[in-house]
């Protein structure tokens, strides 16, 4: 199912229903942010301990930053896809990198918990070392499970959207303006199985099945009694 946004007035933009794009974008800003946050620890991490000259051997992998990168890639398509939740090329290239996602802060998160009692003790009795490397070990991991959680419900939402009924999206779709209580008549691409458009309460809403589109009728008034005749066939001339 999909439902019709109003962008601006008389502007409609198809949506659907199984591909939240407004959680998708808020997804995908998280996610940018929390992998931000992964590279500047990671950054840190590697600077200070060096400095310090402290044998903390897993920060020194580098998990935070090249895993960090991951997601603000991921998040970056989230955000994108949110923007245009009618491509199905965004859609697929969320859900791939969201699995790329799970599989780098899964990896994030086991280093961090194996890392960070190791290298708790690899600071030999300096405190301010040892306190160090095991809170920006719990920190990344914390970031990492949140980053999973989050990666599994963007794959879970991108299969929701490929599996609806397939979308032109590059067909545009168009509402024009007409007096109040006349209701509005909309050109929505094929594919589309049923529309509303978000704030109708109480409109009805009429589907007309054309042969290379449908159109829709959204007013509290009937529908059109004029229909278009179907697509016809005409026999070569002899």
């Amino acid at each position: 199912l999909h439902t019709l946004r109003e962008v601006n007035s008389g502007t409609f933009q198809l949506q659907n229903m199984g591909y939240n794009a407004k959680y998708v974008h808020g997804m995908g800003v998280s996610l940018v942010a929390m992998g931000s946050l992964n590279i500047v620890l990671g950054i840190g991490a590697d600077v200070g301990f060096g400095v310090m000259g402290a044998y903390t051997i897993f920060h020194y992998l580098s998990a935070p930053i090249w895993c960090g990168i991951f997601v603000v890639i991921t998040g970056i398509l989230g955000i994108c896809s949110g923007k245009n939740p009618t491509s199905r090329g965004l859609i697929v290239a969320f859900l791939v990198m969201g699995i790329f996602n799970i599989i780098f802060t899964i990896t994030l998160l086991s280093l961090a918990s194996i890392g960070a009692p190791i290298d708790g003790e690899n600071c030999f009795g300096d405190d301010v070392c040892t306190a160090a490397a095991v809170a920006l070990h719990v920190v990344n991991g914390v970031l990492a499970l949140a980053e999973t959680v989050m990666g599994f419900i963007g794959a879970v939402m991108s299969c929701c959207g490929l599996a609806s009924p397939t979308i032109d999206d590059k067909a545009p779709l168009v509402g024009a303006q007409v007096p109040h209580g006349q209701g509005v008549y909309v050109i929505m691409p094929s594919g589309v199985q049923y529309a509303t458009r978000a704030g109708d309460a109480g409109q009805q809403v009429f589907i007309a099945q054309t042969p290379h589109h449908m159109q829709g009728y959204y007013g509290a008034v009937d529908p059109p009694t004029e229909t278009i005749p179907p697509e016809t066939k005409t026999k070569p001339p002899a």
